[in-house]
């Protein structure tokens, strides 16, 4: 599920891989049932537009974890540029070796030629986790932040968030309009990481959203990660 924040600078339509549906009079606040489904400024391709000064689509996830790998990799079939950090040189290497541009950075101490680097691309999701003691690393340099995305061809911002802000619900359902009740103080620093995002974007008029991303991802991870190595170690011996 999402919560997407317009401002109305932008007309917003709703982008699928591979199918556009086009609906210029999205509300304020839109849910989104499918992770596939990408609210993006109106008017924008799914292809590069190499023949202009710059490309049209050109994503910057800033933190390239396993979710956000699954999403390059849908967007780079796409034709997407793709862009992202990561924190170590090994994961530098073999995340460039799929075909993306990747970027050395340590949210705590940022450099600002990376963040000079992000505003020129047109979308950018932050998939950094919160930190016990600190909170969002990305936004302890808030002002470094807005003062670097100003100016540039930024049009959409998204912060890749949990369903833990809603507490233990027992399995009931919910959606974006269940009142949030962190349980946990990660949970916690989600939520105030969800509403300095959206301030920030604000701040700079793009258009924001926050994915509250389910457990299973992380499940998910775990599971396929301890195969990939296995399988790895299998072929190499």
């Amino acid at each position: 599920m999402d919560i997407c924040h317009v401002p109305g600078r932008f007309p917003v339509s709703t982008l699928r891989f591979g199918h556009v549906q086009q609906n210029p009079g999205l509300p304020r606040y839109q849910t989104s049932p499918y992770w596939p489904y990408v609210a993006a400024a109106g008017g924008l391709r799914s292809e590069t537009d190499p023949s202009g000064p710059t490309y049209r689509n050109r994503m910057f996830f800033l933190g390239m974890g396993f979710v956000a790998q699954f999403f390059a990799q849908e967007l780079k079939k796409q034709g997407w540029v793709v862009s992202g950090t990561c924190t170590s040189l090994l994961k530098k290497n073999e995340l460039g070796e799929m075909g993306f541009d990747m970027y050395l950075f340590d949210a705590n101490e940022p450099e600002p030629s990376t963040l000079e680097i992000m505003k020129y691309h047109t979308h950018v999701i932050v998939s950094i986790p919160p930190v016990v003691g600190i909170g969002d690393p990305a936004l302890q340099h808030r002002e470094l932040l807005r003062s670097s995305l100003m100016d540039g061809n930024l049009q959409w911002l998204c912060y890749l968030s949990s369903t833990s802000v809603y507490g233990d619900r027992g399995g009931a359902w919910v959606d974006e309009d269940y009142p949030t009740s962190p349980a946990s103080e990660l949970a916690n620093l989600r939520l105030v990481a969800e509403k300095r995002w959206l301030s920030l974007g604000d701040d700079l008029e793009l258009s924001t959203q926050i994915f509250r991303l389910g457990g299973e991802f992380t499940i998910l991870s775990m599971m396929i990660q301890p195969l990939e190595k296995k399988y790895l170690h299998m072929q190499v011996t």
